[in-house]
């Protein structure tokens, strides 16, 4: 490797370490109604959340984990005012499609591995059962994604994904991935729990080889379902933090 190239690569680093940052809220997308039920409550760590206090979490020991939501993805416009060459768009559903299922996968792991077993993840709702129902509602890449699809360099090649897509997002210039979940009773189908989440792709150095335009995302998919496992198994009172919004990944 030649001095230049690890200056470079140095160099990106210190890009990636100084860009990352917390997303702005997520506006609300009409998937959870009565999204004014929703505040911020700094002893979890997203951005807003609702419980109905007239239920008590330890009266349900399941979870029925649905399949995820997309028609806000698609809904948002952003896909439909940008021509990608290799993503046509049966491809594009196909895409989004794994990225609802690898949403799923994730919560079903997540609580299936918990050391807790806190809930017992089932196929069928019962009376003991919360159903947590989930929609990827934004879903932006970064403008090193985007350029990155499709690219052809002569070198093995890394980007600091730092920039971003082009969208009214007030998250411009970094790309951006938002969820919101809600939580209804096995017995009665009603809502009670909500949560809304958004975060920039962690900042990262990527080998471009292993690039795919919503990859970034798995991080922070992850660690939402690692997140809400340690809300439902925090004692009352306590604090589950926020993960770090850097990270530095290089193949």
């Amino acid at each position: 490797m030649t001095k230049t190239l690890i200056t470079n690569i140095c160099l990106l680093a210190g890009i990636v370490f100084l860009a990352g940052c917390k997303a702005g809220e997520v506006p609300n997308s009409a998937f959870n109604p009565n999204p004014e039920l929703m505040s911020k409550d700094k002893t979890v760590p997203f951005q807003r959340s609702y419980w109905n206090k007239e239920h008590d979490p330890n009266d349900y020991h399941e979870i029925f984990i649905a399949p995820v939501n997309t028609e806000y993805i698609m809904a948002q416009g952003f896909w439909e005012k940008f021509n990608l060459a290799s993503l046509d768009k049966e491809k594009l559903k196909k895409e989004i499609a794994a990225l609802a299922d690898y949403t799923q996968q994730s919560f079903t792991k997540a609580f299936s591995d918990d050391p807790n077993h806190r809930f017992t993840v089932v196929d069928t709702a019962g009376p003991n059962t919360l159903t947590l129902e989930l929609a990827m509602v934004q879903v932006v890449p970064s403008r090193a994604v985007l350029s990155a699809i499709g690219c052809v360099t002569s070198i093995p090649a890394v980007v600091g994904m730092t920039a971003g897509a082009a969208s009214k997002s007030q998250d411009v210039g970094k790309g951006v991935i938002a969820i919101e979940g809600r939580a209804r009773d096995g017995r009665t189908g009603e809502i009670i729990g909500m949560f809304a989440d958004c975060e920039h792709p962690k900042s990262a150095i990527l080998d471009l080889k292993a690039l795919n335009w919503w990859a970034p995302a798995k991080v922070i998919i992850d660690e939402w379902s690692s997140q809400l496992v340690a809300v439902a198994n925090r004692p009352p009172g306590a604090t589950v933090k926020d993960s770090p919004a850097f990270e530095l990944l290089v193949w």
